[in-house]
């Protein structure tokens, strides 16, 4: 196995992410035979199974199926810009450019809230993460709020290759052609749920969950209107199965929408693309640490560049909303990268319960 990973010239240029539970509309590909029971009919590395897929995860104790759920993004998306490029203005991982020249200064300039290059003092020459959407979370554009296939209208670096199906095709806009995707998901207004989320190629930032109704027109404008609260930390899976509690860190200034929460990645990258080591000291005891990080395909117990059984847990408010359907949206904002990866899943909620309103 050492071999055929040391044979493998795989620069995972893009990050990619995956919803995973909701499952989501862009995991609908799970329906079709090549795509189904996490199968796909290619691989990112051979000879390692269902780890080497595209978009490979772990869902528990079941069948990650999530198809090409990480392979729905925007490309080439900077703080302050009115629209992506899709790559047009060169490599968008890692980018260190204001792509569109809007000057937009960096809110999240606290050390602790960034996840790489800590050491560089905000806004300097060193700064090289200061114009990429985790820097002022919800203020760099995207395509789509559920994704664009490919993340441009052409494939992108960095595996950003959409295959083609009887549902999407490449630079095919996720609101406008994934059907609704109806997995059963009731949550009651004012209840606390449990999300799960992977994490394929690691940049950095963090992410926001948030609703529309499913009678609107899903637009960004839309799910910023109703962003999630989270509920206490977050738990991550790590690599033998085991569940740890992460201690989160959430950030609400200088946020688009104004106030809402978003929550850093506790993911630390490693010896990726953008950085040597670690990132950021780990969340669970790591062999190497600090001075020894694993080789590729760079992931750790609990941190990673290039991960696929390591899952987020996310625990969520529903917000006292009408009864009725909606739209979960979920939004990452990487740090390393002009990027940002967006999934959609369809949600019914019902009334709070009477000890709910009287409370």
């Amino acid at each position: 196995m050492k071999l055929a990973i040391a044979t493998v010239v795989l620069p995972l240029a893009a990050a990619h992410s995956s919803l995973i539970t909701p499952k989501p509309r862009n995991a609908i590909d799970s329906e079709l035979p090549a795509w189904k029971d996490g199968n796909a009919p290619y691989y990112w590395v051979r000879n390692i199974g269902k780890d080497g897929t595209p978009c490979a995860c772990r869902n528990g104790s079941s069948v990650c199926a999530s198809a090409q759920t990480c392979l729905w993004f925007s490309v080439g998306c900077t703080i302050g810009c009115d629209e992506c490029d899709g790559g047009d203005k060169g490599p968008a991982n890692p980018n260190r450019i204001d792509r569109c020249g809007a000057g937009m200064k960096a809110t999240i300039n606290d050390p602790a809230h960034r996840t790489v290059n800590r050491a560089a003092k905000a806004g300097s020459d060193e700064d090289w993460t200061k114009f990429n959407p985790w820097r002022a979370p919800g203020h760099a554009p995207v395509y789509d709020p559920c994704g664009r296939a490919s993340g441009s209208y052409q494939a992108t670096p960095g595996k950003g290759e959409f295959t083609n199906t009887t549902y999407a095709k490449l630079g095919d806009l996720g609101s406008r052609v994934l059907p609704k995707y109806d997995t059963g998901t009731v949550w009651q207004a004012g209840s606390t749920v449990e999300t799960m989320t992977s994490f394929r190629a690691n940049h950095g930032g963090g992410y926001q969950f948030r609703l529309c109704p499913l009678d609107s027109n899903l637009t960004e404008s839309c799910f910023q209107q109703t962003p999630m609260p989270f509920v206490g930390n977050s738990k991550l899976m790590i690599s033998d199965g085991g569940i740890i509690d992460l201690q989160s860190v959430d950030v609400s200034d200088g946020t688009l929408p104004m106030g809402g929460s978003w929550r850093m990645l506790g993911i630390p990258d490693v010896a990726g693309a953008a950085v040597k080591g670690w990132a950021f000291p780990p969340p669970c005891h790591e062999p190497g640490y600090p001075d020894h990080p694993p080789a590729f395909p760079n992931q750790g117990n609990c941190t990673g560049d290039w991960t696929n059984n390591i899952t987020m847990y996310d625990y969520l408010r529903v917000p006292d909303v009408p009864p009725g359907e909606y739209v979960l949206g979920f939004r990452w904002d990487c740090e390393t990268s002009a990027q940002v990866w967006q999934s959609c899943a369809d949600v019914r909620i019902t009334a709070s319960s009477v000890e709910d309103r009287a409370a």
